[in-house]
């Protein structure tokens, strides 16, 4: 019923906002959590039907997505470049033009988080490696160099687990690469028995001697709080700027690993 909305609602509306669709998606898949936390015996062949229609269902809306917001808003953008070289204006002779860029590069960005998300399940090594690669190249920089060391994990981490440290590592990343500066940028994750262990740094101008947390960095610690978890900020100006955050394990953590 969710997928069959979604689709409607892109039919109609293809420059819908993304956070409507996420919102949707994760509807989506607490109503799957909620059935696995309840299956047993025979009902897990019907919870394999269950995953594999609700991938199906989040490939279909990814492409919706891509290929409508996405396009029209890349379309969008190309057409403002044009109207800018044709007329012979700026953002500096007429400020309205960058803020209307911005808005347009800002739904760029949301459409392909809103992709990547549906595509790519954080849950394992494999996949979290998948998931953060593929953001990197969706924000198509050429500067600087991203380094992803993800060791693999024993089991599976545990679902609510593994989606937050995409969306942590997440933050991390797009922070780093719209404000560092920087050269290289490196993520490493390690998780065992004891808990996780990750942190992104880089060798970017540093934070100023004063600073306060902006959005971002600011969800990024209430996740982690939520987690259990602590977080530590490394840095200086000019001296580059280093997020390390400790997850323990919990009782849930491992039987939800099983």
């Amino acid at each position: 019923m969710v997928a069959e909305f979604l689709e409607r609602s892109l039919t109609r509306r293809p420059d819908g906002d993304p956070s409507a669709t996420r919102l949707m998606a994760t509807l989506q898949a607490a109503v799957a959590r909620s059935l696995e936390s309840d299956a047993d015996g025979p009902d897990l062949h019907l919870l394999d039907f269950l995953r594999e229609s609700a991938r199906q269902s989040r490939d279909a809306m990814a492409r919706e997505i891509h290929d409508r917001i996405g396009s029209a808003a890349s379309l969008a953008l190309r057409q403002l470049e044009l109207y800018e070289l044709t007329q012979n204006v700026s953002s500096a002779t007429d400020p309205r033009l960058d803020s209307l860029k911005q808005a347009i590069l800002e739904t760029m960005h949301s459409t392909r988080d809103v992709v990547t998300e549906l595509r790519t399940g954080a849950h394992s090594a494999g996949s979290l490696q998948g998931a953060l690669a593929a953001f990197v190249t969706a924000m198509a920089v050429e500067r600087p160099v991203v380094e992803i060391r993800i060791e693999d994990f024993d089991d599976p981490l545990p679902g609510a687990l593994g989606e937050q440290l995409f969306l942590v590592l997440r933050e991390c990343l797009r922070n780093a690469l719209a404000h560092a500066r920087a050269s290289r940028v490196t993520v490493d994750v390690r998780c065992d028995v004891r808990g996780l262990d990750a942190r992104v740094s880089d060798d970017g101008v540093g934070l100023p001697g004063e600073w306060t947390f902006g959005n971002g960095l600011t969800s990024v610690a209430e996740r982690i709080r939520i987690l259990g978890g602590r977080m530590e900020i490394d840095s200086a100006p000019g001296g580059g700027t280093t997020l390390a955050f400790t997850v323990p394990a919990g009782e849930e953590w491992h039987a939800d690993a099983r």
